[in-house]
């Protein structure tokens, strides 16, 4: 995985462990393998785990970290943004609009999507409008040449990656535990906002 944004560019490795639509595991090392950063899901509650800087904090319903860019979005979209999913439904009792490849609908919160749909069903791209008319993508996703691009042009940030293996699990993943030293705080709180250049 790739990331380019205000705080600079670099790149590190991802591991889901997706065991439901409910239940998974993000973590995240460096090109050499140490532990960045991890979160752990179990219905709409999860765990942040900062090794760099040994900090962590426990938060509901949405994943909205200051330090971590491309949030905040509803804890069980996470996989669906890594997957390549659109993440989020159609508000209740809508339907999206289709025109040939295109499916466009409105979230619960008011936001309009819209999808691009390859022949397979699969998503090709999306982008997310804040749902005014006319309003360009605040945030988009696309495919092309085996790579993944999820760009948020209102933080100035890019992530690109590629699936490099799929398997099974063997079992539901291991809860992650803070480890002894570790700093609990509130998530919003964890780290100062950051100013200048």
């Amino acid at each position: 995985m790739n990331y380019s944004g205000p705080e600079g560019e670099g790149s590190f490795r991802v591991t889901l462990r997706l065991a439901s639509p409910v239940r998974y595991q993000i973590q995240a090392a460096d090109p050499v393998g140490r532990a960045l950063w991890g979160v752990d899901v179990t219905s709409e509650q999860g765990v942040w785990l900062d090794n760099r800087n040994k900090l962590t904090c426990s938060f509901q319903g949405a994943f909205d970290v200051s330090g971590i860019p491309l949030g905040p979005f509803p804890l069980l979209s996470l996989p669906s943004l890594l997957l390549g999913r659109v993440p989020a439904e159609p508000a209740e009792g809508t339907e999206p609009e289709r025109r040939g490849r295109e499916v466009d609908y409105e979230d619960e919160t008011g936001r309009r999507w819209v999808a691009e749909m390859a022949e397979d069903g699969t998503v090709d791209g999306w982008n997310l409008r804040d749902g005014r008319e006319g309003d360009a993508p605040s945030v988009w996703f696309m495919r092309r040449d085996n790579w993944a691009y999820l760009s948020d042009r209102s933080r100035g940030v890019q992530v690109r990656w590629r699936e490099v293996l799929r398997e099974n699990l063997a079992r539901e993943p291991e809860p992650l535990i803070r480890p002894s030293g570790y700093r609990e705080g509130s998530c919003r709180d964890l780290y100062a906002p950051r100013t200048g250049p």
